[in-house]
């Protein structure tokens, strides 16, 4: 095989390398960051602002924020009375637990919201309340209806316990969520997540000091760990992942030089080639 022949194939090579770099990182919840589990909740960050971004700040968008915050236990009296009716109701041959203990949960919930919270969205509080204590309950595949029942159970009326709770929770993180949207740093979203962060630009420096890296380009200006991004909302071909800490290594930076310099050395092979002929 050619020189040229060689250095294209490590070129096209490359982006498994950076595929690998992100799927390789782990991350330490910074403080700045609140509570979110970066790596429960997705690497995919971006900064949004204005309109799309307050958009964005509705309980379903809160769910990573405030899971944890509510804790209380499911009681046995709501576990009992969920039980039978599941039980009665249960095919062994079509066992979903997310849609079972959806099914379980949303309509209580939203009968108790509307009667102790009726300012409240309460149909899509409870969707997602029920959303997370479900998804918390759900993490084994059942495989009879009585494990498809006792986790959809304890699923939904640990929701119904943490009713109250996570409806301040959600309304706590709405507020910060709509003062972050009209701030000139924006608020922060991982894989449409909001990242409740006490402070948005410490946070998004720190995520940088671990390698990984924010779209910042919805603010109008790129300030870029590589050179490569403009400063008019959007990215050009040097790269549109951008950072508030240039320079800060990360597992991508090397994986981006090696790009550039596998390009250089394509280049170089087809001029040496056509010398030769």
């Amino acid at each position: 095989m050619t020189n040229f022949g060689k250095l294209a194939l490590s070129f096209l090579a490359l982006p498994a390398l950076l595929l690998s770099a992100s799927s390789a990182l782990a991350i330490d919840t910074p403080p700045q960051c609140g509570k979110f589990d970066f790596n429960k909740n997705g690497l995919g960050c971006e900064v949004k602002v204005e309109g799309g971004c307050e958009a964005e700040c509705t309980p379903l968008k809160f769910i990573a924020a405030c899971e944890g915050g509510c804790s209380l236990t499911a009681t046995s009296q709501c576990t009992g009375n969920c039980g039978v009716s599941c039980i009665a109701q249960c095919d062994p041959a079509k066992l979903d637990c997310i849609q079972g203990c959806h099914d379980e949960c949303e309509q209580p919930f939203i009968a108790d919201c509307q009667a102790s919270h009726p300012d409240r969205d309460c149909v899509t509080d409870a969707e997602a309340s029920c959303t997370q204590h479900c998804r918390t309950n759900c993490k084994v595949v059942p495989s009879s209806c009585t494990e498809h029942c006792d986790q959809c159970c304890t699923g939904a009326c640990t929701s119904n316990v943490n009713l109250d709770c996570d409806i301040k929770c959600y309304a706590d993180v709405e507020g910060g969520c709509r003062v972050a949207c009209q701030q000139p740093s924006g608020g922060l979203f991982c894989n449409g997540q909001y990242v409740n962060a006490t402070d948005v630009e410490s946070c998004i420096s720190a995520l940088a000091a671990q390698g990984l890296e924010v779209d910042v380009s919805a603010r109008g200006e790129c300030v870029c760990t590589l050179s490569g991004c403009d400063c008019d909302g959007s990215a050009n071909a040097g790269g549109g992942f951008c950072a508030a800490a240039p320079g800060q290594d990360s597992p991508f930076e090397a994986a981006i030089v090696m790009m550039g310099m596998a390009a250089a050395g394509i280049s170089v092979a087809r001029r040496r080639n056509r010398n030769s002929r």
